[in-house]
């Protein structure tokens, strides 16, 4: 059960994950003028935005080692590791989704796309709030690593909800 747990954890990251790295090179490549999809964005903003996104990045690899080498993902129920995989798959599906989405919508300029890609950056943002409340449910006592995953995990809704998907998406639209 241990390793079908972690193998199951481990390949919805990768699979998913990848799906998340490809959908942004796609997107930077494909499209003639990579700047448009920061759309109003206050230029002097971006790098801190960037910054945001390599922190929101360490936080996720640090609360997803929480899950894999702490609190280990035997000693969650059925029902918890079921809702854990299923937080993840609402993070990453529709990050993958973001970048195409953008891209179709600058050179369409349809509506429905665009509510689309914004309903995916909702559904990553509450996901990741999810996700952080799950994270503080799981509270080991006196552990680094779990202070570090809240951390992680704030940071990470921060980026999702805050950044992404408010504040990307006044300025994008």
């Amino acid at each position: 059960m241990i390793k079908n747990r972690n193998i199951v954890f481990l390949l919805t990251n990768i699979i998913l994950g990848l799906g998340v790295i490809l959908s942004y090179l796609w997107g930077i490549i494909y499209n003639d003028d990579p700047s448009l999809l920061w759309g109003r964005v206050n230029e002097n903003h971006i790098p801190y935005i960037v910054l945001s996104m390599l922190l929101g990045a360490i936080g996720y690899l640090i609360f997803s080692s929480f899950f894999l080498y702490i609190k280990k993902l035997n000693s969650l129920t059925f029902k918890q590791f079921k809702y854990l995989i299923n937080l993840y798959i609402c993070i990453l599906f529709p990050s993958s989704l973001w970048m195409p989405l953008s891209v179709l919508y600058l050179n369409t300029g349809n509506k429905l796309i665009l509510v689309t890609d914004l309903l995916c950056l909702y559904i990553v943002g509450l996901s990741s709030l999810l996700l952080t409340k799950f994270i503080i449910d799981n509270k080991i006592e006196n552990s680094m690593i779990w202070k570090l995953s809240v951390i992680g995990g704030l940071q990470f809704v921060f980026h999702t909800l805050i950044l992404d998907a408010v504040y990307w998406g006044i300025n994008f639209v």
